[in-house]
């Protein structure tokens, strides 16, 4: 019986750890930041990419406040906000860590198999590459506008004075 109950619980450690392993390689391939916080405000789980985004060292972070790691007011607002509301918020930002970076926030509250609170989860979507090329994209579109306006604007001028009779006289 007990060399029964040892291999039992030698398969369960086993599946654990395997769960463990995968939701490990899942958070650490994601490319969007992903935040775990509990109830007392103190960060629970972050991945490389949120890392990389608060200029944090992930080996540093276990257990302590959000005041410590995440030195942004907004941040840390946001997160209370989650918390003390239990709803699903979200929210864009402007970061000025390494030249301008705009976040888009999303959290929502996590819970526990009886449904109660245990803390917020965040996910950070970095938009600045997109904001970048919508002002490229802004900027090409006026100048292929005004490129095109000089251009119609004589031929609009050229036909108003054939028009007004200058096929009937030579030198206009």
């Amino acid at each position: 019986a007990m060399n029964r109950m040892a291999s039992q619980l030698d398969v369960r450690v086993r599946m654990l750890v395997a769960q463990r392993k995968e939701q490990e390689t899942v958070l650490s391939s994601m490319l969007e930041g992903v935040i775990a916080v509990d109830n007392q405000e103190r960060l629970v789980k972050m991945n490389p990419a949120a890392a990389e985004l608060m200029a944090v060292d992930l080996n540093a972070i276990a257990g302590r406040s959000i005041e410590e790691v995440l030195r942004n007011y907004e941040f840390q607002t946001f997160i209370r906000e989650v918390l003390t509301s239990q709803k699903t918020r979200e929210r864009s930002i402007v970061m000025d860590k390494d030249g301008e970076r705009f976040l888009q926030l999303h959290g929502t509250v996590l819970r526990d198999d009886a449904g109660i609170s245990v803390g917020m989860l965040l996910v950070i979507n970095d938009l600045t590459e997109l904001r970048r090329l919508e002002g490229i994209r802004r900027d090409f579109v006026a100048n292929v506008s005004h490129e095109l306006r000089t251009p119609i604007t004589s031929i609009k001028g050229f036909v108003e004075t054939l028009l007004d009779g200058a096929l009937q006289s030579p030198e206009d």
